[in-house]
């Protein structure tokens, strides 16, 4: 079922009600993601980790579970009832956090952190799907601006908790005896993770909108079996299941070839990326986890194995969504804008995460103050900085957006290229309050691209594909952005010495992600106009 209740939930002040619970529940994800961001100190010093491996951990264990899993959730968004998704979903990765709190060593932590990447790749695709049928397409980027105002919750809201949670426990423990013999880290783990579990029951109780009623295009019926779906999507994303799910299918020839050479390569690049990240790391930063056949496991192996799982699974799902929904993959994966936003999106998130990953960690150490004060400071211009960004980046992208089709991808272009500059300098601050001063500059302008993303992809796309398509944008920066940015920064910071560098160096990016936003700036504005002529074209069952 879809549960298509409450015909009239698109009006009027329940809908936002429902934004700022939903709101709520998305800042209460962001604050279990990065809350090991303060918490890098303590958590490299007991769990002897060097940045590369602190990266791995807070990128890619977490980024490659929360960017597959987020393909089959997100096509359960599209078929079953998205309140009681998202309900499950939160329970699941608080609990998954307060797991986190309770781990004694680098496996323990990386497999809780990969449980809450499961959990939390539910929140955006069913948040998307949910807004765009509460409000109409002229306030759809405003509702996701506000909706996305969570990130910056979150964000600040980690780094002044964690800090807060680790200095109060060394104050009332001290050196001495502490509950359960939890250090200060893994006691902020546990007090983030239990307010989730609270949460979880009012998301539960939200009413849930008739599908495509904002747009004209109401579903009249339910769908069916919609956990056949879920499984499909899985099959498809995880090896070896991929390979009976193309029997299943029956793939031709043709995509079996495709397949196997593919995978081939992935393999081959991955294998070669080990060996070279290996390679480059001083000795003295680099510690072996286990040993298997003779073969040193170290977390660079566990990065490019993890990535290249990751990798794989996308290409999989990729070739299942042709051969099953050949209209979704038609206006998700052929068309020029999606594809190049989803690439700029993905090289945005490289440069975004490398420099939340280690910032709050740069500036402890560079200033040598307390967690503390650098986790309540940061915190508070991270949070502030991130509303003014996002919500001003929201009204504004509609605002040219009716002025212009690609005038919601002119402000976050903008927004994308113009913190290149400004980052050096920010790092290059001789004291925390200037530093915190040009992070309110860069924290504003770097939040205000989403919204015009964001909406511009749900706009791209029948109703009934908007949880894929907020799926496949989620993956894409998360898989990419994630499972590379924060790995890529402490790798070129444990090879050169110098946090500084590698927060600086991933900004290499930006012109690749400027091209790509004029392409899709050149072109989203005929792929609109020809939605509905192109899903029909690609075998959609559309009235003429």
């Amino acid at each position: 079922m879809t549960g298509d209740r409450a015909p009239g939930t698109q009006r009027g002040a329940y809908r936002w009600y429902v934004l700022g619970v939903l709101m709520a529940a998305l800042a209460l994800s962001l604050i279990d993601r990065q809350i090991l961001t303060i918490l890098a100190g303590p958590v490299k010093a007991d769990l002897n980790l060097s940045d590369a491996e602190l990266g791995l951990l807070y990128g890619t264990a977490f980024a490659v579970f929360y960017s597959l899993f987020g393909i089959p959730l997100g096509r359960l968004a599209d078929v079953w009832v998205r309140t009681r998704l998202m309900a499950l979903s939160l329970f699941g990765w608080s609990l998954m956090t307060i797991f986190s709190g309770l781990a004694a060593n680098l496996g323990q932590l990386a497999v809780a952190r990969m449980g809450v990447g499961v959990g939390e790749a539910t929140a955006n695709p069913v948040a998307y799907s949910l807004l765009s049928d509460y409000f109409p397409k002229e306030k759809r980027a405003t509702a996701i601006a506000i909706y996305s105002s969570g990130v910056a919750l979150g964000v600040g809201g980690s780094l002044w908790v964690g800090g807060a949670v680790v200095d109060l426990w060394t104050h009332w423990f001290g050196a001495g005896s502490t509950p359960f013999g939890l250090k200060g880290w893994q006691a902020a783990f546990i007090a983030v993770g239990l307010p989730g579990i609270l949460l979880a029951a009012l998301v539960l109780n939200l009413r849930e909108p008739r599908r495509g009623a904002t747009d004209g295009m109401p579903e009249a019926t339910a769908a069916t079996a919609p956990w056949s779906a879920f499984w499909a999507e899985v099959f498809a994303i995880l090896p070896p299941f991929t390979l009976i799910n193309l029997v299943r299918l029956k793939a031709p020839r043709a995509v079996w070839r495709t397949h196997i050479l593919v995978m081939l390569a992935i393999a081959a690049v991955a294998i070669g990326m080990a060996i070279f990240t290996n390679a480059i790391e001083p000795a003295v930063k680099r510690h072996v986890l286990f040993i298997v056949g003779g073969f040193e496991i170290t977390g660079h192996t566990l990065q490019w194995t993890a990535l290249s799982v990751g990798v794989y699974g996308i290409f999989s799902w990729a070739q299942s969504l042709r051969l099953r929904d050949a209209p979704a993959f038609a206006l998700i994966l052929k068309s020029p804008p999606m594809v190049a936003l989803l690439a700029a999106a993905a090289l945005e998130m490289i440069m975004n995460y490398g420099l939340t990953a280690f910032t709050p960690l740069y500036a402890v150490t560079t200033f040598h103050l307390p967690l503390a004060r650098v986790g309540l400071e940061m915190g508070i211009v991270a949070g502030l900085a991130g509303l003014i960004g996002t919500n001003l980046g929201g009204v504004v992208a509609d605002y040219f957006r009716s002025k212009n089709p690609s005038g919601r991808l002119y402000v976050s272009l903008f927004a994308m290229v113009a913190p290149a500059p400004l980052v050096p300098v920010m790092l290059a601050a001789p004291s925390l309050e200037v530093l915190l001063a040009w992070w309110m500059l860069v924290g504003t302008v770097v939040t205000a691209w989403l919204a015009g993303i964001a909406s511009s992809t749900q706009d791209l796309v029948l109703p009934r594909m908007r949880g894929t398509s907020a799926a496949a944008l989620t993956l894409s920066m998360t898989m990419f952005g994630l499972g590379l940015g924060p790995y890529t920064t402490g790798l070129i910071a444990d090879v050169t010495g110098s946090l500084y560098t590698g927060i600086v160096s991933v900004y290499a990016v930006v012109p690749l992600m400027a091209l790509c936003m004029i392409v899709a700036i050149r072109t989203i504005g005929r792929s609109e106009a020809t939605l509905v002529a192109r899903a029909r074209a690609a075998g959609e069952p559309l009235n003429p």
